[in-house]
């Protein structure tokens, strides 16, 4: 699937520098807002925050509502003041574009109105994480949007 560049035309300065650091930061993680952008079911991706160990892109996935990618360094990933009930959890296998394999889960918080799916991969942590919609084949959909993730962090 050709994907365009994020490096888009923009005359203000400020944007230029600003798309750059977006680009350096996201190609380590395997460029997710590019791949967000071109999901169909997703609308709305922006870059809500980047820095040397870390990205976090929100975007609105259909049916859902607003969802936030984070990645940063370390095996684990953890929502400060959320607790995810293991009792909960759904594992699956996921691979990469070079068919390494990852093994991603998905958990629903104490209330059960939060849903986060992580996964760990080349010694960073990723997570999708988003208000838990009533019917739950609609956050499924969530789950898609991160086998797509993981499939472009390889190669």
């Amino acid at each position: 699937m050709p994907f365009k560049s994020i490096q888009e035309e923009v005359t203000a300065e400020y944007d230029v520098e600003r798309k750059n650091q977006e680009t350096e930061n996201t190609a380590e993680f395997g460029n997710p807002k590019e791949v967000l952008e071109h999901i169909p079911i997703t609308s709305n991706v922006e870059i809500k925050e980047t820095g040397e160990d870390g990205l976090q892109i929100e975007f609105e996935l259909e049916n859902v509502g607003l969802c936030t990618f984070a990645a940063s360094k370390g095996n684990e990933f953890v929502l400060p003041n959320e607790v995810f009930v293991d009792t909960t959890k759904i594992e699956w296998t996921a691979s990469t574009a070079d068919g390494e394999y990852i093994f991603p889960s998905m958990r629903v918080n104490e209330a059960g109105d939060m849903f986060m799916i992580d996964w760990a991969y080349n010694g960073y942590c990723f997570a999708i994480y988003g208000k838990s919609p009533q019917d739950t084949s609609d956050r499924d959909m969530a789950g898609k949007i991160a086998l797509a993730l993981i499939y472009y962090s390889g190669g």
